[in-house]
């Protein structure tokens, strides 16, 4: 691709002078030896409900907190979920967990599952100052409900704009995509962590894991014609996050069908769950799922039916992202 195409392609608005489009690979400084992401021939998916985690007042943190380490266990298939965070991270690791707060606070990953997500790395062996939540930028941490913390004993909770942190200075192509990547993919962090919400997207189709990931790409907006095919894909398959991603959790305690990604309440509902999965495309073959079945409940065309399926899933398991194929994917639910 000639230069003049690529710049014009990224629409960046950036000035980039001279430079070679080298881009972070030689200037990120925890890369490490990690083996890339490899999804195998079939993949398992944890759903585990319990209508108990709500009470008059909000959530009831105990409860959340049994329900994740049930999901976490049943998605590893491991003793507990502590013992499965250790197959997938060391106790050196600085852990990134990419928040989806988008829609603000009825609609974003819970104050009691990301505490209950501490605690369960905590158990793992990784120190809370070793964990950095992050979303695009900080207005949407505080759209959350959180408070912005840059700094500390505790865990960060920052933007990609937080002093210090921002993108990269140069460009990565992957597939169809050109984006400067966060810095804190890049630089910050050794694995990353995907929490997001179980919900519809007005274009994409489903907003729930892999379209996430629009948050560490500095030009999401650029990226979503043809219902985000192929672009989804194409920013997961950036070799960064192939190689940090190591876990996507879906806070679905409320989710949506209709409306999304913004909070629309008359399509709101309340499925009071927890998905997670090691195989990103797999996770969101499910929730597509999942979706399409409240929709019918309230007579709305499943997605595909209503012109938006999210093909995004089926272009990255050809791509070799993970797996696409329901006949493929273990659902253990409960």
């Amino acid at each position: 691709m000639k230069r003049r195409d690529f710049i014009k392609r990224v629409g960046a608005g950036l000035a980039f002078g001279g430079a070679a489009l080298g881009g972070y690979g030689a200037a990120c400084k925890r890369e490490g030896g990690r083996t890339p992401f490899r999804p195998g021939g079939s993949a398992r998916v944890a759903v585990f409900c319990d209508s108990g985690v709500r009470r008059e007042e909000g959530f009831d943190p105990k409860r959340v907190g049994e329900l994740l380490e049930r999901t976490l266990k049943q998605a590893f298939g491991s003793p507990d979920a502590a013992a499965g965070l250790r197959s997938i991270l060391s106790d050196d690791d600085v852990v990134g967990i990419k928040l989806n707060c988008l829609a603000g606070r009825p609609l974003s990953p819970t104050r009691e599952v990301i505490d209950a997500l501490v605690g369960i790395m905590k158990k793992a062996g990784i120190p809370t100052e070793n964990m950095i939540f992050f979303e695009r930028a900080e207005r949407d941490i505080r759209k959350g409900g959180f408070d912005v913390r840059r700094c500390g004993d505790g865990p960060l909770f920052v933007g990609n704009d937080s002093p210090g942190f921002n993108y990269e200075p140069e460009p990565e192509i992957s597939g169809q995509v050109g984006s400067c990547l966060s810095r804190i993919v890049t630089r910050r962090i050794d694995v990353m962590i995907n929490l997001g919400v179980l919900k519809d997207h007005n274009l994409a189709g489903l907003g729930a894991g892999m379209k996430n990931l629009f948050g560490i790409i500095h030009n999401p907006n650029k990226y979503h014609e043809n219902g985000c095919d192929p672009y989804v894909a194409d920013v997961l398959a950036f070799p960064v996050v192939r190689k940090k991603l190591r876990l996507t959790i879906l806070d679905a305690l409320t989710a949506q069908c209709e409306g999304g990604p913004g909070y629309m309440p008359m399509h709101a509902f309340r499925f009071n769950g927890i998905l997670a999965s090691t195989d990103p495309v797999a996770l969101d073959r499910v929730a597509w799922d999942l979706i399409d079945a409240q929709r019918r409940k309230k007579g709305l065309p499943v997605l595909k039916e209503a012109g938006r399926p999210p093909r995004w899933i089926h272009t990255a398991e050809k791509q070799g992202l993970g797996v696409g194929d329901l006949k493929k994917i273990s659902v253990v639910s409960g």
